[in-house]
């Protein structure tokens, strides 16, 4: 892989999949995967950091995606990228201001995971 493939490119010359599917959809959810992890055996200001973190990078994918929507062969694949990623931010804000309450609130702070 080149260095250029790995660099996300914020001016609109990158191929849309690239930036959506490789920095929006595999990067943002091994990021979560990463908070999920730490969740329980963190204090609440480190979680606190990884959270603001996780909402600044979802903010930098959604700016990447929307301008790199035209980038792509069929127009409409553009739109549904950009409404595709506006929902997950929304989504990703949302669900770390509650994760973030609920680190704050519990004694034990544990996911009630299915494993």
């Amino acid at each position: 892989m080149s260095a250029q493939f790995l660099s996300p490119d914020t001016r609109g010359q990158k191929p849309l999949w690239i930036v959506f599917w490789i920095y929006g959809v595999v990067v943002s959810h091994l990021y979560f995967a990463a908070i999920l992890y730490l969740y329980p055996r963190i204090e609440s200001p480190a979680m606190a950091m990884l959270l603001i973190g996780f909402v600044a990078y979802t903010a930098f994918i959604t700016r990447a995606v929307w301008i790199n929507a035209g980038n792509t062969d069929r127009e409409s694949y553009g739109d549904i990228a950009r409404y595709l990623t506006v929902a997950w931010a929304l989504n990703a804000v949302l669900v770390c201001g509650f994760l973030f309450l609920s680190h704050l609130g519990a004694t034990d702070p544990r996911l009630p995971l299915p494993f």
